[in-house]
């Protein structure tokens, strides 16, 4: 399969984002916050476009809401907030949690088996890996200094 899809400017968020089962071609442009999805599963003929984030936010697709779904989402340094769009509701909710600091890379993953994202981070500062459970309706989480400080973790966009 080949297809153009989005500018040279854009970052690439590929993901589950209609939930057939396969990946999404995706791309998220900071310039405006524009996500834009070419979905699977109408053999790649329909697309989604929404609005969400900031320029300088760093896009984190996953599935937070755990329907199976990629979610847009955006880790917002300056703040050290989390911002997701649920796809469960068709883009018409989203929550915030605030978890880490701008300078903290994120990676998101399922790191408590619930089948939704955790937002996490990593402090490179301090080797700190810290994840906010969403097991527990983010009023935990779990935290251990994993690495140097001139380790570089790899994020895996869903």
């Amino acid at each position: 399969m080949t297809v153009s899809w989005g500018l040279s400017t854009d970052l690439p968020v590929q993901g589950d984002y209609d939930g057939d089962g396969k990946t999404d071609p995706a791309i998220y442009r900071p310039s405006t916050g524009l996500w834009a999805i070419l979905k699977s599963s109408t053999n790649y003929t329909t697309s989604i476009t929404v609005s969400w984030g900031l320029s300088t936010d760093v896009a984190v697709p996953g599935d937070y809401d755990g329907d199976g779904k990629t979610d847009p989402a955006v880790f917002r340094p300056s703040t050290g907030g989390w911002f997701v769009l649920n796809s469960s509701t068709n883009y018409t909710t989203s929550f915030g949690v605030s978890w880490g600091l701008s300078t903290d890379n994120p990676v998101p993953a399922d790191f408590d088996g619930d089948g939704k994202t955790d937002p996490a981070i990593y402090r490179p500062s301090t080797g700190l890996w810290a994840v906010l459970k969403s097991s527990t309706n983010y009023t935990t989480s779990i935290a251990v200094s994993w690495g140097l400080s001139t380790d570089t973790p790899l994020y895996r966009r869903p």
